[in-house]
């Protein structure tokens, strides 16, 4: 599949000659807009994030992030219902490196709301007071297995 930016001029002259010719062939084209995959800073402030949470809460980080994060904050981002062949209903959770940006802000804002509603409060990822804060918290109980 061809991916064109749009801004180069280049680009753009060649997209509009392949939608020209699916025209005059009379083929069809998907169209969708491109997010990058998530970023190294989003990775890195969830896993503050959730390291925090499962201080807070008393859980492992592999509690708060399979079971806290993608099955009750941001379910409906990760939750894919599939069908096999022969009708069998499955679900099973994506991982996040599946998500893009978008996605991925979102899933860290749904998870930020999910620990407020929880009493967690959990520093904006502009906050860096807070996020020093937190990780010093986590930084001191490491130690403990917790």
């Amino acid at each position: 599949m061809a991916r064109y930016k749009c801004s180069d001029p280049r680009d753009f002259l060649a997209a509009l000659d392949f939608i020209n010719q699916a025209k005059e062939q009379g083929f069809e084209i998907e169209l969708k807009r491109f997010y990058r995959k998530r970023t190294n800073p989003q990775n890195a402030y969830l896993h503050m994030a959730l390291s925090y949470f499962a201080h807070c809460y008393g859980c492992t980080l592999l509690e708060s992030k399979e079971i806290y994060f993608k099955q009750y904050a941001c379910r409906d981002i990760f939750l894919v219902e599939t069908t096999d062949k022969n009708g069998n209903r499955a679900n099973y959770y994506r991982s996040t490196a599946d998500l893009n940006t978008v996605e991925m802000s979102n899933a860290i804002n749904n998870f930020i709301a999910y620990a407020h509603c929880n009493g967690i409060e959990i520093p904006q990822p502009n906050d860096e007071l807070g996020i020093r804060y937190c990780e010093r918290q986590i930084e001191k109980t490491a130690a403990y297995g917790t």
